[in-house]
């Protein structure tokens, strides 16, 4: 066990979770010096809050009522459910973006948030019709903080169950059979949901700059912007650009990140270009742009 998510938090004192934080940490590295062949790396015991109404908004300090305001991330917490996600969803990428940034990057600095568009319980997901899915992986995956998907954001799965009542709804069959049979959701087919939402995945597993760095926009039209991150002396940039025209390749934005000569992938269409005048173009229509380092 290499941590926790605490559920609940609110029920009992803030100190309580502070203990337990310090008490699994001291079993954890004693079980990393034991067992040194099984140890996935040498990172510390983590553990997340769930502290219901709890949004990123509210920094380092929430309001239990009566006058009583508690720092959570003081009390063991490494990071915090962000109940806003599915709400601050419906604002625009770069309001999203930067003021989860800002808050990552300003009051919570060295913490973090676990967002999400769905939930198990929570009866008011961020587009439960599904007509937005691409939009959707692009807030969740790409917004600054950590992701929780829940199951079927990735396939379009309906929320809105007809016949369902209650949380019922939000716990239908898994629609596997929707993408064996590529069904259509609106202007996308569900295979294809599914392949940008792996797409969106597969590049911020590779990349901690998308979730974990500093956000900056770099053009309006198409909306373009640059993560950048550095820790422990390894760093991490990319440049992402979202809402492309389908029908053709437009050069994206990229000084200041990377130099012209400079050979750089986009891992949504796979193509690899050389930057020059500050731009690159892979020469293949798509609707996100995401490029690193080749």
């Amino acid at each position: 066990v290499d941590g926790f998510r605490a559920d609940t938090v609110k029920h009992t004192e803030p100190g309580v979770w502070k203990e337990l934080k310090q008490e699994a940490s001291l079993a954890y590295e004693d079980w990393k010096r034991a067992n040194p062949a099984k140890r996935l790396g040498n990172q510390p015991f983590f553990m997340v809050s769930e502290v219901y109404g709890y949004a990123i908004n509210h920094g380092r300090s929430f309001d239990m009522g009566g006058n009583v305001k508690v720092d959570w991330l003081a009390n063991g917490f490494d990071s915090m459910i962000n109940f806003s996600m599915k709400s601050d969803a419906a604002q625009g990428y770069e309001k999203l973006f930067s003021d989860y940034s800002n808050a990552l990057h300003g009051p919570m600095k060295g913490y973090s948030v676990l967002n999400y568009i769905s939930s198990h319980d929570d009866g008011s997901p961020y587009d439960p019709a599904r007509q937005r899915p691409l939009e959707s992986a692009n807030k969740l995956l790409l917004a600054p903080g950590a992701a929780q998907i829940y199951y079927g954001d990735e396939t379009a799965r309906l929320l809105n169950s007809e016949g369902a009542q209650g949380d019922a709804k939000l716990r239908s069959f898994m629609n596997w059979d929707e993408l064996k049979a590529n069904t259509q959701r609106g202007i996308h087919r569900v295979a294809e949901v599914r392949e940008h939402w792996a797409k969106l995945g597969r590049f911020r597993a590779a990349h901690p700059a998308v979730g974990a760095g500093v956000h900056q926009m770099l053009a309006s039209s198409p909306y373009t912007f640059k993560r950048t991150w550095q820790k422990d002396g390894v760093s991490d940039r990319v440049v992402v650009a979202l809402d492309l025209p389908n029908d053709k390749a437009l050069p994206i934005s990229v000084a200041g990140v990377f130099n012209d000569g400079q050979t750089v992938r986009d891992w949504y269409t796979g193509k690899s270009a050389v930057v020059s005048g500050g731009k690159v173009q892979f020469g293949v229509a798509a609707p996100v742009a995401l490029v690193a380092q080749d």
